[in-house]
């Protein structure tokens, strides 16, 4: 069994819980149809409203009136585009993938207006780089808020651009706030899509917990320590999914007695990329997870998703648009 075998092989994180128990989930939007009428015409067939139209282009207009804050930054403060320029990139991204699906669901990529309010100008680089630090922090919120009535598959898309927007308060200013309370335990059993979902992102921490152990060995000083709380924060998310599969009557997913690795760790470099690997392949569980579960256990496995984002620019020093995504 490889690190990237039970919940750790991209191909099984990228279809983790998406099996059959989802697609009664996605076939929400399809079309009704209408009655027979009294003078005995043929029913006919309309289609019916898809609920994703405006959350998507609340998502799209959100992207553009943050992405003009990025080029106002840029165009005032040259000295900064450095540091701006691949976050406003990422962004770039993000609006083609969500002009796309709300050009595709209206037949125009119009959006309504921002999430995101229009800035003053600043006076200062730190005053323009603390704007979009709360622009995308503001950004970040309505993503989230979102979530509870976007589809699965647009939820999985809102969830990772707000881990990007994370991503980029921690570039920005080395700090993001605390994401939101984790679900309550509830007795009542799952979907078998969301039970499959926790199951898989179960035996993704169980070979990151493994895998830490590893990774901490070989690295000293503040690296040793980022390591050491990785280890410990996996540990604290395996023990809470654990509790929270075991609340629902089923039984969680045994750990393997051991991992191997996809390549020898035998240095600080190869354990870094160890490390980046691990919390990248994460992002792709919890994105997932999203897509199955719904509620606050929806808004509890974007948290995670955000979490393991974050750990990964940490190790790597580079985020993408979309974490745990394939286009990410």
């Amino acid at each position: 069994m490889t690190i990237s075998a039970p919940g750790i092989r991209r191909r099984s994180l990228l279809s983790a819980g998406l099996g059959t128990g989802i697609a009664g989930l996605l076939v929400a939007c399809g079309s009704v149809s209408a009655g027979t009428s009294a003078d005995s015409r043929a029913a006919r067939t309309v289609e019916a409203p898809d609920p994703d139209v405006p959350v998507r282009a609340r998502a799209l207009a959100a992207t553009r009136a943050l992405a003009a804050q990025y080029d106002a930054a840029i165009a005032a403060f040259p000295a900064a585009a450095g540091e701006l320029r691949p976050l406003r990139a990422q962004l770039t991204a993000q609006e083609t993938v969500f002009g796309a699906a709300t050009a595709s669901a209206s037949g125009s990529p119009s959006a309504t207006a921002s999430a995101t309010p229009p800035s003053v100008p600043a006076t200062s680089r730190s005053a323009a780089v603390a704007a979009l630090d709360a622009a995308e922090r503001a950004t970040v919120q309505a993503r989230l808020k979102d979530l509870a009535a976007a589809s699965p598959a647009l939820a999985r898309r809102l969830a990772s651009a707000a881990a990007d927007g994370a991503q980029h308060s921690m570039v920005l200013r080395g700090s993001v706030p605390a994401g939101p309370a984790a679900a309550p335990l509830t007795r009542a059993a799952l979907p078998a899509a969301a039970l499959a979902a926790l199951q898989a992102a179960l035996a993704a921490e169980d070979a990151a917990v493994y895998a830490y152990g590893v990774i901490g060995a070989q690295l000293g000083g503040d690296r040793r320590t980022r390591a050491t709380a990785s280890y410990q924060a996996h540990r604290d998310r395996r023990g809470a999914l654990q509790q929270r599969i075991s609340a629902t009557g089923a039984n969680p997913v045994a750990a393997a007695p051991a991992y191997q690795l996809p390549a020898p760790v035998s240095d600080a470099a190869s354990a870094v990329g160890l490390a980046g690997l691990v919390e990248d392949r994460i992002c792709a569980v919890y994105a997932n997870a999203v897509q199955a579960t719904s509620g606050p256990l929806r808004a509890t496995m974007a948290a995670a998703l955000r979490q393991a984002a974050l750990d990964t620019l940490a190790w790597r020093g580079a985020g993408s648009a979309f974490p745990g995504l394939p286009h990410g």
